[in-house]
Order: C-alpha cells, then structure tokens, then sequence
C-alpha cells in the first residue's frame, strides 16, 4: 500500500515538473515573439560598429575585395555594357511608338492553340528615321478580356534597331495583341546614368532613443563626416549604412527611420520630356485587329510534372486563363490559401510593392483570422537597399 502511494506521489511530482518546463518554454518564445513585434526596427541581422571619420576619408578602409564585391562589380560592369550611353540633342532623335513600324511574319487567317507568333518590329525615331541600335523598353503582352485570360510576349532584341516579338498562343479565341513602348533606349540610358550619379535623392533620418530622450540625426549610405558614425553592416551582402551618433547614445538605440525625397535631379530639360506621363508606355500595335485561334486537331497536351521549388522557367513563364495561373513547364495543384497557411507566422518586409500583398490580407482578415494567422506587417523599413 506504502508503494502505491510513493508511486503516485512520484507520478504527480513528474507530472508538475513536466507541466512546469512545457510552461517556461512556452512563454519563453511568446516572450520573444512580442518583444519582436514591438520593435518597428529590427537590428538582428546587422553588425553595429561606431567610428569616426573625417570629410574626405573613405568610411571604409582599403580592404581586398570580398567574393561578394567582386561578384557585384562584375554585375554593374555587364550591366553598364547593356546599357551604354546614348546622348542626344532633341527627342525627335528618340525611339517614336508612332513612327515604328510592325510586320507579322508568315500572317494568317486562323491560328491554332500552342501556335507561335512572330512580329518584327523597326524602332524609329519622330522624324522616320531608322534607329541604328537597341536598348528600347518594349512591353509585349496578349490578352482576351472576355475569357480572363494573359500572357507576356518575348522580346528578342537584335541591337540595331530592329527587334522580333514572339507569342505563344496559350488559349483558344479572340487574341488581342499589345506591344508598349516604355521608354525609349535613350531614357533608359538617362535612368542607368541618374541611378548611379549619387545617393542623396533620399533624405534619411534615424531616431534614437535614450531613455526618456528622443534624438534625431542624420544616416544615409555614405556620410561625409567628422563626427562619430554608427555603422549597420548587413553580414550575408556587406552591405553598410551609416547614421551620426549622438552624443552619450549607443548605436543601438536606433528604433525608427524617417525618409523623405530632397528635390533634385540628374535629368537634363530634354530628357525629362521622355518621362512626361504621355511619352510613356505608348502602344505601337495600336492599329491591329484581333487574332483568331482555334482549337485545331493537335496532339493532346502532354501531361506535366508537378510545380516544386528551384525548377527552370521557360519566357514566357505562363498564362493566365480564368484568372488562374498556369505555368508552362509544370502544373500547379489549386491552392486553399487558409489550409496552406493555417497555423504560420507571416513577415512582410518591403517597400511599396509588398504593400499591395499587406493591403490583399488585410480585406482578407476575417477568413485568415478564423485559420488562426499572424501576420507581421512592420511600419516602417529601416534599410531600404536597391
């Protein structure tokens, strides 16, 4: 009887510890679950250094590249050949939507699904001239408003003005055909100059907080100053970002950033008329009447694999029918959203782009709320790289 006793006391004493260690880890985490959720900044991923710097001394010392720089730079060097410099004088000089001409190569009545279409165009400028070289932003698309249905075209530029255009008829019906002109190569050449010409088109100010004290200072990716300097280096890109330190303050203390655009430009008079809103994204295929594709008697489609991570893309990548996505080299299983969802934690970290997905879940809140999600949506973005 004394044995039956002492074994279950020993029970019921494992039991409370046992209750005890699930409490503690449990809390544990929530614990650091919500002390990340209160932070408007997060400094996990960066390296905090403090130095000084005088006006004309690189922040950084000359150090041997690293594997990343080097990889970087050869990246902007392959770039810089893409995109080489194309000054001009007057923007009747420009690629012209107007003026270029489209051909359909090999054109006929009726086409069949799984068909290729191709169109050559002839970039020219205002006057009618001919352009002699490439580097246009050309935008191809197909569409059948009626059927909910798109897909991108290929654009193979051949770098002496003339360019061909392939679509893949996906679906059968009515087609309507769309080839915009975005910019004009010499407006993307003005973009890639401006883009490189300087850091400063963006104010940056960081808050810091020193009890009940708040300071406010200035930060950006290359600070000219003799005064002591926070550096916030991102350890898997080497990426590095600077504020000013206050005084007596530890650079940890940095809880928010504030942004705002100086007005400035690196545009010249006559380029910034490329980017006045009626110059861009012009159509050229503006006269074209739909195209007609019919089922035909081809093959069965073939049965594809299913859609799995890291497998290569073909251009274009897919269509969308029904306001389904289907892509072309794999099939995609229909997705529950709540189901595939249900029980994870979501971060959304990004700029202005990832706020239209912010905006989609918030009109979705009741049905992921019922599938118990969390979404962290951070109200402001510390280090906004390009």
């Amino acid at each position: 009887m004394k044995t039956t006793v002492t074994n279950r006391k020993s029970l019921w004493l494992l039991l409370l510890i046992l209750a005890f260690l699930i409490t503690f880890t449990v809390l544990q985490k929530s614990t650091k679950v919500w002390t990340a959720l209160k932070l408007p900044i997060s400094l996990h991923h960066w390296n905090m250094i403090t130095e000084s710097s005088s006006p004309g001394t690189p922040l950084n010392p000359a150090a041997s590249p690293t594997e990343t720089e080097l990889r970087i730079s050869k990246i902007l060097e392959k770039l810089d050949q893409m995109i080489p410099p194309r000054p001009f004088t007057h923007v009747n000089s420009t690629t012209s939507a107007k003026h270029s001409t489209v051909t359909i190569l090999n054109p006929r009545d009726t086409y069949c699904r799984g068909d290729q279409l191709d169109i050559l165009l002839e970039a020219r400028d205002h006057l009618g001239h001919r352009k002699e070289y490439g580097g246009d932003f050309l935008r191809a698309r197909m569409s059948s408003p009626a059927l909910k249905a798109g897909a991108s075209g290929k654009v193979t530029d051949f770098n002496n003005g003339t360019y061909l255009v392939s679509f893949t008829l996906f679906w059968e019906g009515q087609v309507s055909l769309s080839l915009l002109l975005i910019h004009p190569s010499e407006g993307v050449s003005a973009l890639w100059r401006a883009r490189n010409q300087g850091y400063d088109r963006v104010i940056f100010t960081g808050q810091f907080i020193n009890g009940s004290t708040q300071v406010d200072t200035d930060c950006a990716l290359i600070l000219n100053s003799s005064t002591e300097l926070c550096q916030y280096l991102d350890a898997q890109d080497q990426e590095a970002f600077y504020c000013m330190r206050p005084q007596h303050v530890p650079c940890a203390a940095l809880t928010h950033m504030h942004s705002k655009n100086k007005e400035v430009s690196y545009l010249s008079k006559q380029e910034r008329i490329i980017f006045v809103r009626s110059n861009v994204g012009v159509e050229i295929m503006e006269n074209f009447n739909v195209i007609s594709v019919s089922k035909c008697n081809k093959d069965p489609v073939p049965v594809k694999e299913k859609c799995k991570p890291r497998m290569t893309s073909t251009i274009p990548s897919g269509h969308v029918w029904k306001e389904i996505w289907s892509p072309v080299s794999c099939d995609l299983a229909p997705i529950k959203m709540n189901e595939c969802l249900r029980g994870k934690f979501i971060h959304l970290l990004g700029d202005s782009t990832i706020r239209q997905w912010i905006e989609f879940f918030k009109a979705s809140s009741k049905s992921m709320i019922q599938s118990k999600l969390l979404f962290i949506f951070p109200s402001e973005i510390l280090f906004p790289f390009m």
